[in-house]
Parts: C-alpha cells; sequence; structure tokens
C-alpha cells in the first residue's frame, strides 16, 4: 500500500512540474497575463502545481476500482478533476474572479483538454494492449 501511494505521489509531482512548465513558457509565448502570476511567487505557483498534480494523481484511484462500472468511475473522476482544478485555480489565483464568465470559459477549456487527455490515453492503452497481445501470441507460437 505504501508502496502505491508513493507512486501515485511521484506520479503527481511529476505531471504539476510538468503543468506548471508547459504554463510558465506557453504565458511566455503568447504573452499571457497569467505570467505575471506565475513569476509574482514562484515558489507558492509550483507548490499549487505539485499539490493540484497529486490530487489528479490519487483521482486515478477511482478509474482503476473494481467495485464500479466505467460510467460511474468517469463522472466521479471528471468531478474530482474539475472541483480539484477549480479549486486550486481560486486558491493560488490562476482563475480570475473578475467576470461572471470566467467559470463558463473554464469549463469549456477544462472539457477541451480532459477530452484530448482521453483520446490521447485511449490510443496509448490500445497501443499498449496491442504490444502485449503481440508477445503472447508470440510466446505461443515458439511454443
Amino acid at each position: 500500500m505504501a508502496r502505491k501511494i508513493l507512486s501515485y505521489l511521484l506520479r503527481g509531482i511529476f505531471w504539476g512540474s510538468t503543468i506548471y512548465i508547459f504554463n510558465v513558457i506557453l504565458s511566455d509565448i503568447i504573452g499571457s497575463p497569467a505570467i505575471y502570476i506565475l513569476h509574482k511567487n514562484p515558489a507558492f505557483q509550483a507548490t499549487g502545481y505539485l499539490l493540484l498534480g497529486t490530487a489528479l494523481s490519487f483521482s486515478e484511484i477511482i478509474l482503476k476500482s473494481e467495485r464500479l462500472t466505467n460510467a460511474p468511475k468517469i463522472i466521479i473522476h471528471v468531478l474530482i478533476v474539475a472541483c480539484s482544478v477549480l479549486a486550486f485555480g481560486f486558491i493560488f489565483g490562476w482563475i480570475s474572479t473578475d467576470a461572471p464568465t470566467v467559470i463558463l470559459v473554464y469549463i469549456l477549456q477544462f472539457s477541451i483538454i480532459y477530452v484530448v487527455v482521453w483520446i490521447a490515453q485511449y490510443f496509448y492503452e490500445r497501443h499498449q494492449i496491442k504490444e502485449v497481445n503481440n508477445a503472447l501470441r508470440n510466446r505461443d507460437m515458439k511454443e
């Protein structure tokens, strides 16, 4: 159990760091006002991204549950991820509260990113399954 927790924690740190670096680079390239927030207090912001990455990583536990069917798993996972990103966004100042449309923009951005990640994950897992099947097929042929 401790090994699983450490695995989720390290994966979360990796993804949190990756998201932070990606946001800094992207904000610099496009000249986004968000870069001010990211450079204003980098240690605080980096901590936020590390915590977010860890929360997102632990949300995978829902997807690996054998007690639920796929539809409830995905719905619960989407809600956990969306609420985590929204909460951390408000706490760390990544999401502005200046305009009421901010939440709608967030939902749109989140939905697009979530779908893209799921599509990428689908193709990755499909590739992994093909590799395992090929390895099993080759092993059976040799025997």
